[in-house]
């Protein structure tokens, strides 16, 4: 065979590959310019089968959310049609699934999504929050959750999203937009659930990106008040995250990472809120005037991106394999919320970006936050049963960040100073990393085969039983003294040398 009918033979066999690779995918077009009464037109080509039925799901929950917030509440006129355009009848069974016959036969289905808000200050429960789609003024925060779903019988299978959108539209994401014409962009994911994993901010950039060793930071930023904030905001997040890439070992795990930040005006005060996903983070802020804002950023932004750690590369079965319509919740949010916590809380004061008096205030400040809640619940319980006890979950983020400093502690105690829990997370992720979980059941088994027999014990006490935390013990082993009394925590005048030794080596101080 000639080059020249080699060339030709290959580019048909790579044309064939890549239209087999497209009718195994899911292939969705949302349409966003042809907004109606506040409805996104959307529609998908289902992946070649061979089903008589499919069950078609849209997500009850989704990762990093502990609440039921039914997406197909969004949904109407759903329908499918057969290559003729015959309308084949579909039977919706609740609220986020409908039963399609003849699949086999589908050639396309079409549906509307409702926005999930308008604005920050609604008081509607769950409308609000960074996981819904919504649109305000001149612009698209876009869950893909809340536009997409999968079929029960055809699941791990790579979608292909056609976006039409408005001209001088910017998508910024985790993912990679590529543009096919002015108003016209096209993304790929793997899977489903890489797909939910990363949420798109559509709307006239104002975007800047910054390098942080190996890594490529978008901070992407929209306000109504100010079409040029991105800069002073990614000032600020470069400062945490240099500091973080330190604290982590002088390199972050992950390639690229996203911030979408939307703002919104309100008359007096701030409000905010916030989803974090494994490469990205939508945070979503109301305040009268942008000054206050790079400042509670930091918090937030420092928090969510400690989430490159866990759940991205250190996460159990039940979050690879997550089910969108009935989840079997890991006994692990104490690793995945309250580790984070305590890692945000950590870090300022090992690198120097804090005082000791700072330190100690935030310490307080988890102590006297753990008051509203049940300290003496098991946090592999509330972890399981979280949708059903939400009246304890945030305890994650105050009970969880100081169960984090006690282990801390405590490794470091048995390791003469040499281990924490930076370091463990550093051995997790090595040992796991973001395609292969843990099983539940065995982490704390695992944690103690890498550190010392002792912490199981501490898991058994203080994680799986409920017992008071070992905070004032904890505390002063590093010449601390915590009042209980006060809820105060002080330095302890002449410390020894071992107590001194074992601060130095906890915090740096």
């Amino acid at each position: 065979m000639n080059k020249f009918l080699l060339l030709i033979a290959m580019l048909v066999f790579s044309s064939t590959l890549s239209a087999q690779s497209l009718m195994n995918n899911y292939q969705y077009e949302i349409n966003l310019i042809n907004e109606k009464n506040n409805k996104i037109q959307v529609s998908f080509v289902p992946p070649k089968n061979n089903l008589k039925e499919g069950k078609f799901v849209m997500p009850k929950l989704i990762p990093g959310y502990y609440d039921a917030l039914n997406f197909g509440r969004y949904i109407s006129e759903f329908k499918a049609f057969n290559k003729k355009g015959e309308n084949i009848a579909v039977k919706r069974l609740d609220t986020n699934t409908w039963i399609i016959p003849n699949l086999k036969n589908v050639a396309k289905i079409t549906y509307e999504v409702s926005g999930g808000w308008e604005h920050l200050m609604q008081k509607i429960s769950s409308a609000k929050s960074p996981e819904s789609m919504f649109k305000k003024d001149s612009v698209f925060v876009i869950n893909y959750n809340s536009l997409a779903g999968y079929f029960e019988e055809i699941k791990n299978r790579g979608y292909t999203v056609t976006v039409k959108k408005n001209r001088g539209f910017y998508a910024s994401s985790a993912l990679d937009y590529i543009s096919k014409n002015d108003t016209t962009d096209i993304v790929s994911a793997k899977d489903y659930r890489r797909l939910v994993d990363a949420p798109v901010l559509y709307c006239v950039p104002d975007t800047t990106w910054i390098k942080i060793g190996n890594t490529n930071v978008l901070v992407s930023f929209y306000s109504k008040e100010d079409q040029s904030y991105s800069k002073t905001l990614s000032a600020k997040i470069e400062k945490i995250l240099i500091n973080q890439q330190a604290y982590l070992g002088g390199k972050l795990p992950v390639n690229k990472y996203a911030f979408l930040i939307y703002h919104e005006k309100i008359p007096k005060g701030m409000m905010g809120d916030g989803l974090e996903h494994n490469n990205s983070t939508v945070c979503l802020y109301g305040s009268e005037t942008l000054d206050k804002l790079p400042e509670a950023l930091m918090g937030i932004a420092s928090h969510e991106f400690f989430h490159i750690l866990t759940p991205l590369n250190v996460h159990s079965e039940e979050v690879q394999n997550f089910n969108f319509l009935n989840p079997i919740l890991s006994r692990h949010l104490w690793l995945y919320e309250g580790m984070t916590e305590y890692a945000t809380i950590h870090m300022p004061i090992k690198q120097h970006m804090i005082t000791m008096q700072q330190f100690l205030k935030n310490i307080e400040g988890k102590i006297k936050g753990m008051d509203g809640f049940n300290n003496r619940l098991s946090m592999t319980e509330i972890s399981t049963n979280a949708i059903k006890m939400q009246d304890q979950y945030m305890n994650f983020y105050q009970k969880g960040a100081l169960l984090g400093l006690c282990l801390d502690i405590r490794l470091r105690e048995l390791s003469n100073g040499k281990t924490g829990t930076q370091e463990l997370m550093q051995m997790l992720i090595k040992k796991y990393g973001p395609e292969k979980p843990f099983r539940d059941e065995d982490l704390f088994n695992v944690i103690t085969a890498l550190t010392f027999p002792e912490i199981r014990q501490f898991f058994k006490d203080y994680v799986e039983t409920g017992l008071p935390i070992p905070l004032k013990e904890s505390l002063q082993k590093a010449g601390l003294d915590y009042r209980e009394s006060t809820k105060t925590v002080i330095e302890i005048n002449n410390p020894s040398t071992a107590q001194l030794s074992l601060r130095k080596a906890w915090i740096n101080q």
